[in-house]
């Protein structure tokens, strides 16, 4: 159909300024959203605005266009649609950085709706990738080695078969811990309820060893701590007394030590001095 508008380029009344750009558009969104163009575009409708070229065309030269600049040609109160290269070469280039903007926005669009399909098979093909996704989902926070497994898992759509042979053994080991971190925690506010709390001064000390620690110095030198729990529930962290180097986590044992209760747990004491050391099983 021959056109005979005002907007075609051989039109003798053409004058690129009386044009007023609007917006730049993405006629064709990879995700399908085009609510901004619309909106723009109903706004325009109310105040009286119609298209002066059916179709998403180019409303200047005809050609086919995915990114489109929104004109208004306000002495006929029409708007029509213009490709990036009449709008660089017969509207002044106003907006040449905002087409490559929509480009770009397109291309990442793309990437990313290829990875999600990527990600959805690669799910759908190893329960275990999926038992890592519904775990993130279930729990405060994972583990630093599963969550860096996720991260890989969403950033590549995919994990090695040694990662996925590692996941199910990681959320086991992750699920015990937290139990027994439960565990604990419901032992300390029950000794914590009947009274229990960290004595001060010389105590005569009778429990288990937790654990020991080597502690660097540059005025003692290398000192070996220990952590011992009373029988009464709480715990002191202390300077091994002589003797207590051969003792073996979970003996227990008795010393006397100057103890001072923590500020920040009732239940822990720091001791010094021990004396008396004697092990006991």
């Amino acid at each position: 159909m021959t056109r005979t508008d005002i907007h075609r380029p051989s039109a003798p009344e053409f004058n690129p300024e009386n044009y007023q750009f609007v917006a730049c558009f993405d006629l064709h969104p990879e995700q399908g959203d085009t609510k901004f163009a619309r909106q723009t575009v109903s706004k325009y409708v109310a105040q009286g605005y119609r298209f002066a070229v059916a179709g998403e065309g180019c409303g200047h030269c005809g050609a086919n266009i995915r990114y489109a600049a929104l004109m208004l040609h306000a002495p006929t109160m029409e708007m029509l649609y213009v490709g990036e290269q009449c709008l660089t070469n017969r509207f002044e280039n106003m907006t040449k950085a905002q087409f490559k903007q929509l480009r770009e926005q397109a291309r990442l669009n793309k990437e990313r709706v290829n990875r999600k399909e990527k990600l959805a098979a690669f799910l759908a093909a190893n329960p275990q990738a999926q038992m890592l996704v519904d775990y993130e989902k279930e729990v405060y926070e994972i583990p630093t080695f599963l969550s860096s497994l996720l991260m890989q898992l969403e950033n590549n759509g995919t994990l090695s078969e040694k990662q996925l042979a590692a996941i199910e053994p990681a959320i086991k080991r992750d699920r015990e811990q937290v139990a027994a971190q439960k565990q604990r925690d419901a032992e300390k506010t029950a000794l914590m309820a009947s009274g229990v709390r960290a004595p001060q001064g010389r105590v005569t000390v009778t429990g288990k060893i937790l654990g020991f620690k080597t502690v660097e110095s540059d005025v003692f030198g290398d000192t070996l701590k220990m952590i011992v729990q009373s029988v009464e529930g709480w715990k002191v962290y202390v300077t091994a007394p002589m003797g207590a180097g051969d003792a073996l986590v979970g003996e227990s044992v008795t010393f006397s030590a100057q103890l001072t209760p923590s500020q920040d747990d009732v239940l822990f004491a720091f001791g010094k001095r021990p004396t008396k050391f004697q092990r006991l099983s």
